[in-house]
């Protein structure tokens, strides 16, 4: 019960408004080194039963200190309030001393959040795993001892935001996975670290590049806070989902509500605040603004106050906005902040960016290609997906600065195609500007439709759907046929479909559009001509229509020609659409 009762009142510090200060009971100098319960002994033959008295008290108070899990909520603790060097000595003493699961996971959980936190800290020997002599965390995810029922959901979470800090996003999902959903209430009440629980989810998706499945988690984190750090955690959120869901607006007006909360930046959440919102606004182009809430979180240039993971990824932002004014001496003052862990197993992937930034800045753009293709390959070790991404954006910068630009395009088709089957979808407007300079562009993404388009290939579907020729469209349109014809295979790859006809199917006749055409319904057909209408609306062609009905081409020509005269149209599209209408209005 006591373990149960301390670890609740320090989860509860993540969402205080200021610094929380340690609950005295986990503070070393509040213990009575004098257990003798402070009475002045008797004499005569009352002394034994004060002896007895005494030592009563004194097993009490033995009995209530915890040592291992104790030294894990005091490191915990110094977390909470951005103390990282302090971190180290509790964690390594609730290592050395854990006898038990529950102990044993927290003070793993805080090892990794000291080796987030203290650059030195992921060489100290003295946080080597002591069962495994070997990395906390792997050793925490190879364990499958059974954890406490009322501490089990908390500590895997620990674990999992210990994994995260430390950028092993691998290993962040592997915990989570393992605790299954947030718990509808902790410690026997709605305990507002439930909040930080459902951020966490998300935030491990939003890292991998799963937006779309982080972007259906936030709802619940949003509607569960209470408190005002809870509700501006959520915003925060849900800015970094918004931001790489290029939902621009929405990034913008939460980054909006973060800067009006008032809320200071003095605890890992209250600053994570600002850092979600920065890496949201970053996503969208806002690198200034980004910037500036980066510096409020950090509270000095050196960005002191950050764990590692965020200290990096910070000055990798400041350095990207020095590189966007064209500003070579500031984009190298960040990187010579960053220089000192460029080997850091946490920081490496992120510097190696900062590197090929300034490198392309500078005019080496062979060396920051190979800077690039390095902060790729150490991104994806960690399932670092959306890092990785951002690597492939400047890979292709410095491929087209180095006159390799078709080996930019094709390779950025790949990473978009991936990225927006995730609902990455920043990636491709990020991609779509780099090719933009070069006069080059994206297709469309396979099968994404009308969202895959440009507003003017959008009017082009529209008339492809209803039958126009290129000709037709290139004089109602004010274009070159070239152009048309470069439209219109666009539009076909964006439906996935090698003919007109499939666009025609694709698009519903219904579809909203200012130009779609007015469609009648169709005069009654044949029973064999109805099956040559759905051959043509699936996309088949005469001879393929003729072997599925075991008739000749010829004959199918024949019932095509009388169906063009009956419909009154002149193409194949047009019987397409015809049908399409005539089945809507069923």
């Amino acid at each position: 019960m006591r373990r149960s009762e301390l670890l609740d009142a320090v989860l509860e510090e993540f969402t205080a408004t200021g610094v929380p200060q340690l609950p005295t009971a986990l503070d070393p100098g509040s213990r009575n080194t004098d257990r003798s319960s402070g009475l002045e002994p008797n004499h005569g033959a009352d002394n034994a039963i004060a002896a007895s008295f005494a030592a009563s008290i004194a097993a009490s108070v033995d009995a209530s200190f915890d040592p291992s899990f104790d030294d894990g909520l005091r490191a915990l603790h110094h977390f909470v309030i951005g103390d990282f060097d302090a971190i180290v000595e509790p964690a390594a003493s609730a290592l050395r001393l854990a006898r038990d699961p529950d102990a044993l996971a927290l003070a793993r959980a805080v090892t990794g959040l000291a080796i987030a936190g203290w650059p030195d800290a992921a060489h100290d020997a003295e946080l080597r795993d002591p069962v495994t002599a070997g990395d906390p965390l792997r050793s925490a995810a190879d364990d499958d001892a059974a954890l406490s029922e009322s501490l089990r959901s908390p500590l895997l979470h620990l674990l999992a935001e210990a994994a995260l800090a430390c950028a092993r996003i691998d290993l962040a999902a592997a915990f989570l996975e393992r605790a299954g959903a947030v718990p509808e209430t902790l410690f026997g009440r709605r305990h507002p670290y439930l909040t930080i629980m459902r951020v966490l989810h998300v935030r491990v998706k939003a890292f991998q590049g799963k937006v779309s499945e982080a972007s259906a988690l936030v709802r619940a984190a949003i509607e569960g806070a209470t408190g005002p750090v809870e509700s501006v955690f959520a915003a925060a959120v849900a800015c970094l989902v918004d931001g790489n869901s290029d939902q621009r607006s929405s990034a913008k007006e939460l980054a909006d509500r973060i800067e009006a909360s008032g809320i200071d930046p003095v605890s890992a959440i209250t600053r994570g605040c600002y850092l979600l919102a920065a890496y949201g606004l970053v996503a969208v182009g806002s690198v200034g603004r980004a910037a500036q809430f980066v510096l409020a979180a950090g509270a000095d240039a050196a960005l002191a106050r950050l764990m590692i993971v965020d200290r990096v990824l910070g000055l990798e932002l400041l350095a990207t906005s020095a590189v966007a004014a064209n500003d070579l001496d500031a984009a190298e003052s960040w990187s010579a902040q960053a220089a000192p862990l460029r080997e850091h197993p946490i920081a490496a992937s992120t510097v190696a960016r900062i590197d090929s930034r300034v490198a392309l800045l500078a005019g080496h753009p062979k060396r920051a290609v190979e800077f690039a293709e390095l902060a790729i390959r150490r991104a994806r070790a960690d399932d670092r997906l959306i890092e990785a991404a951002e690597g492939e954006i400047l890979l292709a910068r410095a491929r087209i600065a180095a006159s390799r630009r078709g080996e930019a395009a094709q390779r950025l088709e790949h990473v978009v195609t991936d990225a927006v089957d995730h609902g990455h979808l920043a990636v491709r407007r990020s991609a779509s500007r780099e090719l933009r300079e070069v006069g080059r562009r994206l297709r469309p993404v396979a099968s994404s439709g009308l969202l895959g388009l440009s507003a003017r290939e959008i009017d082009v579907a529209h008339r492809v759907a209803s039958g126009m020729t290129n000709s037709a469209i290139a004089g109602e349109l004010f274009l070159s046929e070239h152009t048309v014809r470069i439209h219109v295979s666009r539009v076909l790859h964006a439906f996935g479909v090698a003919t007109r006809v499939g666009v025609a199917t694709a698009l519903p006749p219904s579809d909203g559009s200012p130009d779609a055409p007015t469609l009648t319904l169709a005069p009654p057909l044949t029973p064999r001509q109805r099956d040559i209408v759905d051959g043509i609306v699936s996309g088949a062609t005469n001879a393929e229509i003729a072997r599925r009905l075991g008739i000749g081409v010829k004959t199918v020509e024949k019932h095509v020609s009388e169906i063009l005269r009956r419909w009154d149209t002149t193409s194949r599209v047009g019987i397409a659409r015809i049908a399409l209408a005539a089945r809507s209005a069923r």
